[in-house]
């Protein structure tokens, strides 16, 4: 397995130009005390997505949020089979009005599937890539993938995010053992 750190791109790769619009919000209060409706977070999630494709992209959210200063709330942004995580966290509940915030995030499926899709990039006989976990768009942050090659070697690298452009994460790989 050959050392690389480079910056890959991963997911919403197609829609570079897409972005989501500013990194709080604020919905209200719905469906019943203290709780904010799937729905309605699935709305304004979407409401805050710009760019040419924004109407093509399908927000699916994991259920009803609780309107609780640190509740939080993963949702999928998904165009095209290309998936970014953003997870929204409550930051304040003033009444009926609850402020969040938000911070993207790959999914570690996704992230496997842009570390495979790397290295078979790169000549490398990749057979089978899993990661430790997701990867937050956070500068810094990190995931470890497995790497399983019949050709050249197993080796496990590191996925450092270096920030997001849009909907998209970007990070660096550097390989941080062979075997």
């Amino acid at each position: 397995m050959r050392r690389t750190s480079r910056s890959v791109p991963a997911a919403l790769l197609v829609v570079a130009t897409l972005a989501l619009a500013g990194c709080s919000g604020e919905v209200s209060v719905g469906s019943g005390p203290g709780t904010v409706e799937q729905s309605e977070i699935e709305g304004v999630v979407a409401g805050n997505i710009t760019g040419a494709d924004a109407a093509d992209v399908e927000v699916s959210c994991d259920g009803d949020m609780d309107a609780e200063v640190g509740a939080t709330q993963d949702c999928l942004a998904t165009l095209d089979g290309s998936t970014t995580g953003i997870r929204i966290t409550v930051d304040q509940v003033n009444e009926e009005d609850v402020d969040f915030s938000t911070v993207m995030f790959v999914t570690a499926e996704e992230l496997a599937t842009a570390v495979g899709d790397f290295y078979s990039g790169q000549g490398i006989g990749v057979t089978d890539v899993t990661c430790d976990g997701e990867l937050v768009g956070e500068p810094g942050e990190t995931a470890q993938c497995d790497i399983t090659s019949d050709t050249d070697g197993d080796a496990t690298v590191e996925a450092t995010s270096t920030g997001t452009d849009g909907l998209t994460v970007n990070f660096d790989l550097e390989v941080i053992s062979e075997g």
